[in-house]
Formats: structure tokens, sequence, C-alpha cells
């Protein structure tokens, strides 16, 4: 049992519930926001931050739990909805649900119709057939009825309310046997409910962003101009991004076969509209904790610069300098998760012969991470045998080595 949240990680709830079709086959999952594991119900303080919380590490999580060809179903409020906040997902298997209560602007029903265009399904929750909800609904592709605030006399007015639309219905709350067959006959498509099958809440851990980061990026996104070198420059410098990035790229929906080498090549592979799309979710969730890491940021950013600079000067010639800087800045990742590494390597879809420069002291790419460490420690005798094993002039380790320590001092202070 959790009795404090640390310092150096959020811990977050999601619940998944299954969706079935009429052969009883699942067609999907909804995923629900949980405060924390005593939660039956979900204590939302702020919907937006929920909201933001499952479509991105939740969403991240829920990916190890089945296979990539089913439905994801996740609540946005409307003001993500306009922000476009959806985007981020991929839109094959993403189910964007509209809250029921929404009003159709002109702005939102934009947002719907570029949805639709890009791929993803579109439900509203909680249907009962109000003429606001009748204005969207040449803009979804499922209802979501809670039957257990409607009797199977106005379910079947809401149904025949749809005749001669190609819109799907997916009851909620389908508790017995009964109601099962009596939606069957009147020609429901999908249930959820707990005759099926109760929420299976899935806990998890994730890396807090810094405070000064997180604003950074935000400040970012906000240049219509924006590049991807400067979005690639904003993932460098913060180790929970990459993280959760590596890991968004390793879940069974993307399926990449590719071990990913650096933070440009992970880049190149979501596309550059979707991945700022996606960091817009992860900094706004990250924005609702207040703990922060920074001796343990600074450091790993040092020794990713670092490596990198040695690898330019042509002292470290058997890698390229940005897979380098993504092995240092992640040689941290345990500490600050505090997480056995080998766990964490399982996650994230990283080269062999990154990995084991982590866990294999005689691998080449470990030799270079003690000899950060070394200089970290001013072990000066374990500096010599490292420069002397690893044929790297000292000159140049020493102006690496403040070069780094100054770069990433600047990098934290431009962005307090």
């Amino acid at each position: 049992m959790i009795t404090e949240i640390s310092p150096v990680f959020d811990y977050y709830y999601v619940a998944r519930q299954p969706i079935f079709n009429n052969s009883g086959e699942i067609w999907g999952h909804e995923l629900l926001y949980h405060s924390d594991s005593k939660d039956q119900t979900a204590e939302i303080k702020n919907d937006n931050i929920a909201s933001l919380c499952v479509a991105t590490s939740g969403f991240t999580m829920s990916q190890f739990y089945q296979d990539a060809s089913r439905k994801i179903c996740i609540h946005f409020t409307e003001t993500l909805l306009l922000d476009g906040s959806p985007q981020g997902l991929p839109p094959s298997i993403t189910v964007i649900e509209i809250p029921g209560k929404t009003i159709p602007s002109t702005r939102l029903l934009e947002m719907l119709t570029a949805f639709r265009k890009e791929g993803y399904t579109l439900a509203i929750d909680a249907y009962v057939g109000s003429d606001p909800q009748k204005n969207l609904l040449d803009y979804i592709d499922v209802v979501k009825i809670d039957i257990s605030t409607r009797s199977m006399q106005e379910i079947q007015g809401v149904f025949s309310g749809l005749k001669g639309k190609k819109i799907l219905k997916l009851a909620d709350k389908v508790d017995n046997r009964e109601d099962l067959q009596r939606l069957r006959s009147m020609g429901c498509d999908f249930y959820q409910g707990r005759f099926f099958a109760k929420p299976i809440k899935l806990r998890g851990r994730k890396l807090k962003a810094t405070e000064i980061s997180k604003f950074r990026i935000l400040q970012a996104f906000e240049n219509p101009d924006l590049e991807i070198e400067t979005v690639h420059d904003i993932i460098k410098a913060d180790p929970s991004i990459t993280y959760q990035l590596l890991k968004l790229l390793n879940s069974v929906v993307y399926g990449f076969s590719v071990k990913i080498e650096s933070v440009n090549r992970a880049i190149n592979l979501i596309g550059l509209k979707r991945l700022t799309y996606w960091l817009r979710m992860v900094v706004m969730s990250d924005l609702s904790s207040k703990s922060q890491t920074p001796e343990l940021y600074t450091l790993g950013l040092t020794r990713g610069r670092f490596l990198e600079d040695l690898a330019r000067q042509g002292e470290i010639k058997s890698s390229n300098p940005e897979k380098l800087f993504l092995f240092g800045m992640l040689s941290l990742i345990e500490p600050m998760l505090e997480v056995p590494m080998e766990m964490l390597l399982e996650e994230l879809p990283l080269s062999d012969e990154i990995k084991n420069g982590y866990i294999d002291n005689r691998s080449i790419y470990s030799k270079y991470l003690q000899l950060a460490i070394a200089i970290e420690n001013f072990d000066l005798q374990v500096i010599d045998e490292m420069c002397l094993e690893l044929k790297i002039n000292k000159k140049n380790v020493a102006k690496a080595s403040s070069s780094s320590i100054a770069w990433a001092n600047a990098m934290v202070k431009s962005m307090e």
C-alpha cells in the first residue's frame, strides 16, 4: 500500500475495461482515470489533467497488455478537443470520446471533421438523443448509451432516432444477461459493463520532467513556425520525455522492429505533427506535479553532452554523436525511477550496444560511461587508465568535460 507520493516520480492508476461485440469478441478497451489504488470511481480534481494522464502514460501502458488491432477509447474534454490533443495518438486504434454535454460550436465541428479525415473513430458519451447531441451525429461513428439511467423503452426510442445513419451503438453499464439479450434484439453493436468484466486497474510510474523544461516546451509550441530541430533540442534536454517517447515507440501499436539509437531517429519514426501534439499532452500532464530532480537531470545532460563532444572531436570513432548523447543522458534513469535498470531496458527500444553499456562493464559503451563517472568523481587514476585504454587524448577529455558542464548548466539556466 502506498503511504506517500515519491518525490521522484508520479504514481498513476488507469482502469481498463473491455468492450465486446455481438460475437463475444473484444472490440476494444476504454481507459478510465483513477487517482489512487483505493478508488472505485475516478476522483478527478481537474478533468483536463485526468484526460491527459490517461492519454499519455495510460495509453502507453495499456499497449503492453493487448494486441495492436483493438481500439482504445479515451474521454477528452472539450478544451482538449479544441486544442487538438487527440492527434498525439495513432488514428488507427484511437477512439475519441466526446462528452455528452458538449454544445457543438463551429470550431468544434471543424476539429471533429479534421479528426475523422485523419482516420480517428469518434464517439459521443452519455448519448440520450438531445438536440445538441443530434447536431453531432453527422460527425461521429459511435453513440455510447448509459443503460443504467434509461428504461428499455427509452433506449429503444434512442435507437429509433438513429435509423438511417451509419452509427454504431455501444451500451454502457450492462450488468446482467437479460439486459444484454434485450439490447441485442434491439440492434445494439457493442457492450461494456460488469456483466462482462470489471475495470482492471493498471498501476504505473512515470518519471517527472522538470518544471523549467515543461514551460520551455509549452512556450516553444506557441511558435507557428516550429521546426523539427527545435523539437529535437527540447526532447534531448529532458530525460523524462525521452524515456516516455521511447516507451511509446516500443508499444505494440507502433510495432517498430528497428532499434532506436538517437532522439532524431525517434522523431523521424513518429513524425513531427503527431509528436508535437503528443508532447503537449505529456507536458500538460506532468505540470500537475511539483517535484523535481534537478541534480540528476543536470548530471544526465552533462554525461550525454560529454560523450557527444568526444565523438564530434573524433576521439570516439565507434559511434555517432547522437547515439552517445542518448546513452549518456539515459544513464541515470535507474536512480531517477528507482527501478532496476534491467527492468527499464525491457521497455526501451534501444540497440543492444547501448543496453550492454549499462549492464556489461566490459562493453565499450560501459567504458565510456566509466570515464564520465571518473571525471565526476575527480578520480585521476581511473581517468588516466580509461584514456589509455580507450586511446583518448586527455586534453580533449578535459575540454569536453568543461564544455559539457557549462552547456548543461546553461541549458538549465536558460529554462528558469
